[in-house]
């Protein structure tokens, strides 16, 4: 089935498929961090909403996993959905979503 990963309205995002629901979030200052997605196969994401200003979700890779399969992404506020799509193959058992975290160098 594989799984989808991308943002709703401004303040959800949404897991579709092998991993299925929503989580919130909410931040649109540049300056502010998105959450941090981890998903079982190793496949880090950040997704954040308001990508170059406009009403649309980015979805930044950051780490590559096993299921990754790419992001599909969105330029157009009317689009369905307005948002980057992270795509997956078959497989992924779950997914978190962190909305405060940092690196540790």
């Amino acid at each position: 089935m594989g799984t989808r990963i991308y943002g709703a309205s401004d303040d959800l995002i949404e897991f579709e498929g092998d991993v299925g629901g929503e989580v919130g979030h909410y931040g649109t200052d540049e300056g502010e961090q998105g959450s941090l997605l981890v998903c079982s196969d190793g496949t880090l994401l950040e997704a954040k909403y308001g990508k170059g200003g406009a009403g649309i979700w980015e979805l930044k890779l950051i780490k590559k996993g096993s299921l990754f399969d790419k992001i599909d992404p969105c330029v157009d506020e009317e689009a369905t959905p307005y948002s980057d799509v992270a795509i997956f193959h078959d497989g992924l058992k779950w997914a978190y979503a962190a909305r405060e975290w940092e690196k540790v160098h």
